[in-house]
């Protein structure tokens, strides 16, 4: 068949490369159901004949010039809307599609969203589903935002998929007005997507649609790939609509495009895809393989060398140094299916700039010339377990890389259980940070673990380490000083040190001589620095920041952010575009200089408030259950851990309360932080301990989990210690019950039991000063036989962590020193 749709050789490359990425979204208007044929048996009516069904079905009038919102109307104003929205429903839902349909069912969208109210796509897609397909779920435009690895069908009209009670639909103008106040999820993420997501449109009158025309009509996509309108009879001058709206209009029916489309992706949308394809594109959704094939092209503009976080180009290019750790790792990767079983976990903690992602793709490169297929996980949910699974038995070997696991660990513990029960050969890197490593222990079976331990990153470099990182760096044709300097001289700058801090320390090293602070201060429009301190905070937390997130964050469209990224030359020296995945050039660096611009520590966190208000939208506890990067990054900007570490002079009890509207109702984490936010407080205001644990208990009443549960027991054991009552025994008894039941789940959950060992010495060293009044005098013996009996407990798990083996010691020794002599029976022991 002969193409029909003129574009570039460029536009076919962008086409078919994000086609079979699942990057195309499909919107649906009513023309691509007028094929369809209603339950009740009947073709499924345009906009006039449903206007006159309704007139007639309800007894309204319908004068000659009315449209069909005014109609539908009219019969709201006359019948119950459950009886108009049940006769909606049998005409609407459950549908027979017309033939064509199926081949847009069988194209791997990233979403669809359709103006329509029948199920006209999900029947279609019923029939042309294989068992490893993904599954659909029917969303109405009004539903709390959910972001998973289903196909998601948003209704951005509303949609009669159930009897009761009845869905919010939109058809008159009081409904649009309605929908365009409410700010709900799904409106504004389909706002959002557009731009910067390449879209075929098909069947929608846009001229029709108010709030669709206007998104349409004011953005234009900036995508690679072309953005199609398809529809038989488009008018000159919607053509030259169209156009200038950097929209391609195709002239044709929905299922000549379909001929086309299949043509011109080499895609076979006549026949159901294989499951291979099937489960290869669910895999590919999540991770990213890493080839060693084709020829390595660095980035324009990229300096691993330099400071830059590292790609895999970089480490094919052999640019790394092999430190330590990286070689035990490939050395353990060696002894895969002989002393180390294939379908295992090997993981490495360590603080951060000790060159952990560098590291990991390291060891991926070494399992890949062992003839792993090797892949990075950049997924943005939950893990998809079962297709990895069906992928591993159909395929060889297979590594997976995940650089931060502790997020999803126990959906990887999950993978590697079943994994060894199927006998496949699934094996997983990971790189974390090492204050992770009792969460880690928590989630991971020991026998799950390569030689049953987490493992460790120097901190400081080893003159082994040292004498390698001086090798490499005078095998780059950029040695900088290390050319004038010695052997020796070069290995002891780099022994004992920290690797980051040793580079950046030698003038006129390579890259590191970049002046971040000259770069953020040479940005002019302060919108652009915002996005730069998102980003910047977001590498902190080694978080993920989505363009889409960022616009919304700033209050600008989201093409508008991908383009000053690209585009903009201050911004573009500082930051980059990963797909639609904003990161920092410079890791965290910029940080201090964004908040100075945008005049200091008090504004920059006003900012940061209105900021993730804006994205309130997508906030919610099923995002928090996908755990999705917005979440995610929501999350990590509200702890209290990390604010003070960046904010260390700020009482941020003002800026928690401005984000009450948003969090306050349904988010036990936000509650969380608060109350640790005055448990630390109450170091210098006592005061403050009623209100942790007011804030603690509404985080418990919430959702009482493991999280909610030891941060009560945390700020009821600091009521013991310092809150000056008179019922200290009450306290401490209630607890250790929290302590009991937050480790409930599960016999290895260890923080729970390292917080109340950390907290409870604090209880012993003020009942060894002898300041509360003895309510129970029995409190010291049992608080000190409690806490030898916990410690005891966990530290033979605690064992397959050191970072964790070393903070039991520490704290037992603190312990030995504060009962080494008991209070003194002549004062008040509590």
């Amino acid at each position: 068949m002969a193409l029909e749709i003129e574009l570039s050789a460029n536009q076919r490359r962008a086409l078919r490369r994000a086609i079979r990425n699942g990057d195309y979204h499909l919107l649906l208007g009513a023309g691509a159901s007028l094929d369809s044929t209603g339950g009740d048996g009947r073709k499924l009516p345009n906009s006039t004949d449903l206007a006159q069904r309704i007139a007639s079905r309800f007894s309204v009038p319908l004068e000659e010039g009315d449209l069909l919102w005014r109609v539908y109307a009219r019969a709201m104003e006359d019948a119950e809307e459950e009886s108009v929205y049940e006769w909606l429903r049998r005409s609407f839902w459950d549908v027979t599609p017309p033939h064509w349909m199926k081949a847009y069912a069988r194209v791997p969208w990233a979403r669809v969203w359709t103006l329509n109210i029948d199920d006209s796509f999900e029947q279609a897609y019923e029939l042309v589903k294989t068992e490893t397909s993904r599954e659909t779920a029917t969303i109405n435009w009004d539903e709390e935002f959910r972001h998973g690895r289903d196909l998601y069908v948003i209704h951005l009209h509303g949609c009669v998929d159930r009897p009761s009670p009845p869905r919010r639909l939109i058809f008159s103008l009081s409904d649009y007005s309605d929908a365009a106040v409410s700010r709900a999820a799904w409106p504004l993420t389909f706002r959002d997507s557009y731009g910067v997501s390449p879209f075929v449109i098909v069947g929608a009158r846009l001229r029709d649609e108010p709030d669709i025309e206007k998104i349409v009509a004011s953005r234009k996509p900036i995508h690679d790939a072309p953005t199609f309108y398809v529809k038989p009879g488009i008018s000159a001058g919607v053509k030259r609509d169209l156009l200038a709206w950097n929209i391609i209009p195709v002239e044709m029916t929905a299922e000549q495009f379909a001929d086309n489309l299949a043509e011109l992706t080499g895609m076979s949308l006549d026949e159901p895809p294989s499951q291979r394809e099937e489960i290869a594109f669910r895999v590919g959704q999540q991770f990213r393989e890493l080839r060693t094939d084709g020829k390595i092209r660095i980035p324009t503009g990229h300096d691993f060398i330099g400071g830059d976080e590292p790609d895999w180009r970089d480490i094919r290019a052999g640019l790394y140094a092999d430190l330590d750790w990286i070689r035990q790792g490939s050395s353990y990767c060696r002894q895969l299916g002989q002393s180390i079983r294939p379908s295992s976990v090997l993981i490495y903690v360590g603080k951060r700039l000790t060159g952990r992602s560098a590291g990991l793709l390291a060891i991926g490169k070494t399992l890949r010339d062992l003839s792993w297929r090797t892949f990075l996980y950049v997924g943005d949910e939950r893990l998809d377990v079962d297709a990895i699974l069906q992928f591993a038995a159909s395929d060889q070997d297979i590594a997976l890389l995940f650089d931060s696991i502790i997020d999803i660990a126990d959906d990887v513990s999950e993978l590697i259980g079943l994994a060894r029960g199927a006998g496949l050969k699934v094996f997983c890197v990971a790189a974390d940070e090492v204050g992770q490593s009792a969460k880690l222990i928590e989630r991971f079976k020991e026998a799950e673990l390569v030689h049953r331990h987490i493992h460790e990153i120097n901190f400081h470099l080893t003159r082994t380490d040292a004498t390698h990182l001086v090798d490499k760096l005078l095998s780059i044709p950029r040695p900088g000083i290390l050319e004038e300097w010695g052997d020796a001289r070069r290995i002891a700058h780099f022994r004992h040190r920290e690797l980051f801090d040793a580079m950046a320390q030698l003038e006129n090293s390579p890259g590191f001589g970049r002046r971040v602070e000259e770069l953020v201060s040479g940005i002019s429009e302060s919108i652009q620095v915002e996005i730069l301190l998102i980003a910047a905070l977001s590498s902190r937390f080694e978080r993920k920041l989505h363009a889409v997130d960022a616009a919304r964050m700033v209050g600008i469209e989201s093409e508008a952010v991908v383009r000053m990224v690209k585009d903009t030359t201050q911004l573009g020296s500082v930051l980059k575009m990963d797909g639609l995945w904003i990161r920092p050039r410079h890791r965290w660096m910029a940080l201090d200089a964004c908040i100075a611009r945008m005049g200091g520590p008090r504004d920059a966190l006003s900012f940061l408030s209105s900021a993730i208000n804006r994205l309130s939208f997508k906030l919610g506890k099923e995002s928090l259950r996908e755990r999705n990067a917005t979440a995610m990054l929501v999350g990590s900007l509200m702890s209290h851990k990390w604010l003070t570490s960046i904010f260390p002079d700020v009482d941020l009890e003002t800026w928690y309360e401005s984000l009450s509207p948003t969090f306050g109702d349904w988010s036990a984490r936000y509650w969380e932080q608060r109350a640790i936010m005055n448990r630390h407080k109450a170091k210098i205001y006592p005061d403050a301990l009623a209100r942790a644990e007011s804030f603690a208990l509404r985080a418990v009443t919430i959702l009482r989990d493991s999280y909610s549960l030891t941060t009560l027991g945390t700020v009821l054991m600091a009521k013991a210690a310092h809150g000056g009552v008179d019922n200290v025994s009450d306290y401490y008894d209630r607890s250790i019950d929290s302590f009991e039941e937050a480790s409930a789940e599960k016999p290895t959950n260890l923080v729970p039991w390292l917080a109340y060992l950390r907290s409870s010495l604090d209880v012993i060293q003020n009942l060894h000063s002898g300041s509360p009044q003895l309510a129970d005098p029995d409190l010291w013996d049992r608080i000190v036989d409690d806490w030898a009996r916990i410690h005891s407990d966990i530290s033979t798990v605690a064992g397959v962590s050191k970072a964790t083996k070393n903070e039991l010691e520490n704290l037992k020794r603190r312990y030995g020193d504060l009962i080494l002599v008991p209070p003194s029976p002549q004062q008040p022991r509590a």
